[in-house]
């Protein structure tokens, strides 16, 4: 008796000679085939892409498009907030990128909140830093500048 697959299977309650095991039914190579790679998959059957197909296994689900990697941002706090801030809201900014090339949502979501944090933290110490200068600019033109009251030899 052969099996659809061109095998030969022994009668009904005999062990096959493979390997002492038993073969089970449902196993081996499907039906239908496999599709070569980049080619679309069989109708009524998911894409193989696994994560880079919305709806088949994305985790977190949603669009990879919509999260912002707020670059410019992270380039304007490096110039306002402080250097050391400015290149790791940079990095995360780039990760970001990164994960969303690989398809990869919630490590994209992730290293955007931890680029918006950044950020914000250094647009306000640069906003504070900013203020400070300008009262201590102010203070030093103030002190500096005196009047003579009377005095012939100021």
């Amino acid at each position: 008796m052969t099996n659809p697959y061109g095998q030969q299977q022994p009668p009904y309650g005999q062990q096959p000679q493979s390997g002492g095991f038993p073969q089970q039914p449902g196993y081996g190579p499907p039906s239908g085939g496999m599709p070569a790679y980049g080619q679309p998959a069989p109708y009524g059957q998911p894409p193989s892409g696994g994560f880079g197909a919305p709806g088949y296994g994305m985790p977190g689900g949603g669009d990879l498009n919509a999260i912002k990697d707020y670059k410019g941002w992270a380039i304007a706090s490096l110039f306002l907030g402080g250097l050391i801030l400015g290149i790791f809201a940079i990095m995360k900014s780039n990760e970001v990128g990164t994960y969303k090339m690989q398809g990869n949502y919630m490590m994209a979501e992730q290293a955007s909140r931890t680029t918006k944090t950044l950020c914000l933290i250094s647009s306000i110490l640069g906003g504070i830093g900013c203020v400070t200068a300008i009262i201590v600019i102010i203070v030093a033109v103030t002190a500096t500048t005196y009047t003579c009251y009377g005095y012939s030899y100021c």
